[in-house]
């Protein structure tokens, strides 16, 4: 009985040696979740127990509270873990670990270790993010801070700014359309250990906008008033349309109207402010999104400025600005004589010249010759024709009108014949050129002074008779009183034939 109850004391002895005995627990260092890793990874680190016959380490994981074996690490100098599968992109999770000995006997539980969970919201009117995230858990007050790692597409990842232990929030603005950003978030204990979050991604993009927004012409029509269009293909998420107007490419547009979306596919302004014969003028369309922000802007046009020069009195130089600005460039220019408004194509030059000469001669001695009466302005314009692939809408821009003014020429006939066969020759009528059709006066005298024809029509000739009578062979006198361009007056008289065969 003695011997029996020795050997169960020395048992309960030998028991009691082996549990003040259990290996050292590692030293847990921190819970990270591998940026961009997928499936989400989680990087468990620590420092080896310090007893030496430690076989491993044990990996726990916090579920509802009940902590729970993840896994086994084997090997003393063991220093890492690696979830794959975690869910620690949409959760924080929490860790535990413990050492093993040879015996299969287990160290205390550490103290868990949480993930940090960051989140993110992006504000598409602003164009920028807000990250939260909550605080790392494990290292008690030891946080010295939290680092906020950003990239893009095409780059590394770079720190962008470094917050207090107490932070939870960082807020990411201006960013580029278009362009998408990777984020996590990194805690720094006081002893440079690190813990990281997951990552989470964004692509800053505003509401869409149209699909296409062109402008495809400018017109200046006779009242110097210039008219600008745009063509719009799919409208998108846009609540108006904003007009700008700028005196040079390098000056400020300013905003002269605005147009709601009402799903419309072109839009055509006239703008009455300007003064298209002495200025070039700069137009730009803008679509406006739902939070106030340019969606999209449109290519520039211009109006064309032409002037007119009078080298002699029957030879005019053209010269006009520049186009701005179709995707494909201006293909040739087209100048044109509008002479008493009928408009007559005079040629085309290439995209590079912007220069013409016009000479009239053979147009006036024609007009002389028929005895057509001439205008006093030699008016003209341009149009500029887009530079499009085959098949594609051509687009047509048309510059001011622009006149070269010349002094009267005023010839007057010697005699005329009532009675000729040439239906030209039975009228008595000054052949005018370059003269304003009013104010003017043509009057006849008969040798006597006694007026016998009176008219203010410039196209009117004196016939030789009235209703009553025909009027003698004799010799007469006319006056022509009229005004060039300036208004200046002028007035001629002498002497005519008139003849009866």
């Amino acid at each position: 009985m003695k011997k029996f109850l020795l050997i169960l004391l020395l048992t309960a002895s030998i028991s009691a040696i082996a549990q003040n005995n259990l290996p050292d627990p590692p030293k847990f260092k921190s819970a990270s979740v591998i940026p961009e890793s997928s499936p989400a990874t989680v990087k468990l680190t620590w420092n080896p127990s310090d007893s030496t016959d430690v076989a491993g380490y044990i990996v726990y994981k916090i579920v509802d509270n009940i902590t729970t074996t993840l896994d086994t690490v084997r090997g003393r100098n063991s220093t890492s873990y690696e979830y794959v599968g975690s869910s620690a992109n949409t959760t924080s999770e929490r860790f535990r670990m413990a050492a093993y000995d040879n015996d299969g006997y287990k160290s205390t539980i550490t103290d868990p270790h949480a993930t940090i969970l960051m989140t993110m919201s992006y504000e598409k009117c602003e164009r920028k993010v807000t990250l939260s995230w909550s605080p790392y858990s494990g290292w008690g007050q030891n946080i010295t801070n939290y680092r906020i790692y950003r990239r893009y597409s095409e780059s590394q990842y770079q720190i962008v700014t470094t917050l207090p232990a107490t932070a939870s929030e960082y807020t990411d603005e201006n960013l580029t359309n278009g362009r998408t950003y990777f984020y996590y978030v990194e805690a720094v204990r006081n002893d440079g250990v690190t813990a990281t979050s997951n990552s989470a991604t964004v692509t800053a993009s505003g509401h869409e906008g149209p699909q296409s927004l062109k402008a495809t012409a400018s017109y200046v029509d006779a009242n110097n008033d210039i008219s600008v269009y745009f063509q719009i293909e799919n409208g998108g998420e846009v609540t108006e349309y904003q007009l700008y107007r700028s005196i040079s490419l390098d000056s400020t547009f300013t905003t002269i109207a605005s147009f709601p979306n009402a799903g419309q596919v072109q839009i055509v302004y006239k703008d009455t402010a300007v003064d298209a014969t002495e200025n070039i003028y700069y137009y730009k369309l803008a679509s406006i999104d739902p939070c106030g922000n340019i969606s999209k802007i449109s290519n520039i046009t211009c109006n064309i400025l032409l002037k007119v020069e009078s080298i002699s009195q029957t030879e005019h130089i053209l010269e006009w600005t520049d186009y701005k600005e179709w995707a494909g460039g201006v293909d040739s220019y087209k100048p044109y004589s509008n002479f008493d408004g009928v408009p007559a194509e005079l040629g085309t030059t290439g995209s590079g010249s912007r220069r013409f000469r016009n000479d009239i001669a053979n147009y006036v001695k024609s007009c002389h010759d028929k005895q057509i009466y001439l205008t006093n302005a030699f008016c003209y314009y341009v149009e500029a024709y887009e530079n499009t692939q085959e098949y594609a809408q051509q687009s047509i821009s048309r510059s001011n009108i622009a006149c070269a003014y010349e002094t009267p020429i005023v010839w007057v006939p010697t005699a005329f014949n009532i009675t000729s066969t040439n239906e030209e020759n039975r009228v008595f009528k000054p052949v005018v050129s370059f003269v304003k059709e009013s104010p003017y006066e043509f009057r006849v005298y008969d040798r006597w002074g006694q007026m016998v024809f009176k008219t203010n029509d410039i196209n009117e000739g004196w016939t030789g008779k009235d209703a009553k009578k025909y009027y003698h062979t004799d010799s007469y006198v006319y006056y022509i009183k009229y005004v060039d361009y300036l208004d200046n007056v002028y007035r001629k008289s002498g002497t005519f034939y008139l003849m009866m065969e």
